[in-house]
């Protein structure tokens, strides 16, 4: 029983049971602009906050301003269906604000729904830019540093190889996966994210991460970050989650913990208008992390 619970309504069954069979003081839905739900489709009988804008800030803040005075309650954020630059920001704001734990919830599918067909983001900007507030470059000669949480949007993972062509190149894959079938199927539609997967440091810089464990995910960018800076003076860092939630949480643990008293570590990002609602079948297995903030 915790004091307030928040999950980003979508049309998945690992989102709606969880959220259903949750018990909490106050229970609220976020619905995402990104899905594009006309009031008719809006869930009944909980609170819910509509943002009106795309932007992290502005959905964040309408988050927050529903839940209120949250200090001293216990929060739990189901995770599953946040679109992953409100989710990062989320995490850095509650930092911000001095909330010390709060938990986590995230939701293995037993399939998507197309395998490595699956579509997750319907339509992208084209504009690749940091996460609000999480942005920072040091006056560094260093080649710039590009860690890339490998995940099933190919076109994602070309609009952030594009932005930053002259950097070095880490693709994070999700390994061990969800399921057994899950780390090929993300490995053949990375092969397809287009010259950045040719080149021969995505072999050759290619590290592992497991998908459901933001702290493991964490202590990887970490560790790859101290051995970057043992080869290079104060280089540029960014990180791109585009892999699973938890591994998302995990770069925005990072980045919180680790990478903002570093400096010159941003949480880059591809903009979407569009997010497909429904990509996954069954509920697997179900999360629950406590998330340390200080």
């Amino acid at each position: 029983m915790v004091d307030i619970f928040v999950s980003a309504f979508n049309s998945s069954d690992r989102v709606q049971c969880v959220f259903e069979e949750t018990r909490a003081g106050r229970k609220i839905w976020l619905l995402h602009p990104e899905y594009n739900y006309a009031p008719v489709e809006e869930p009944i009988g909980h609170e819910i906050v509509k943002p009106n804008s795309l932007d992290e800030v502005d959905q964040v803040r309408a988050l927050l301003d529903q839940m209120g005075d949250i200090k001293g309650l216990s929060i739990c954020i189901d995770i599953t269906g946040f679109m992953r630059h409100v989710l990062v920001f989320l995490v850095a704001k509650l930092a911000h604000m001095g909330v010390d734990s709060f938990y986590a919830i995230y939701s293995e599918p037993i399939s998507y729904s197309k395998a490595e067909g699956t579509i997750f983001s319907n339509a992208a900007t084209g504009v690749v830019r940091p996460v609000r507030g999480m942005g920072a470059s040091n006056a560094s000669q260093a080649k710039d540093h590009l860690i890339i949480g490998v995940g099933f949007d190919a076109n994602l993972i070309s609009l952030v190889a594009h932005q930053k062509d002259d950097a070095i190149n880490y693709p994070l894959f999700a390994f061990p996966s969800l399921s057994a079938d899950m780390y090929q199927q993300s490995a053949v539609k990375a092969a397809q994210s287009g010259e950045i997967a040719l080149q021969g440091e995505w072999i050759d810089n290619r590290i592992f991460a497991p998908a459901n464990d933001p702290f493991a995910t964490a202590e990887v960018l970490s560790n790859l970050v101290f051995d970057i800076d043992a080869r290079y003076s104060s280089a540029n860092i960014y990180l791109t989650p585009l892999s699973t939630k938890a591994q998302a949480l995990g770069f925005s643990l990072y980045w919180c913990l680790e990478g903002q008293k570093r400096g010159g570590v941003t949480i880059l990002l591809p903009e979407c208008s569009a997010y497909a609602r429904e990509t996954s079948s069954g509920l697997r297995r179900l999360w629950l992390y406590t998330v340390e903030l200080v």
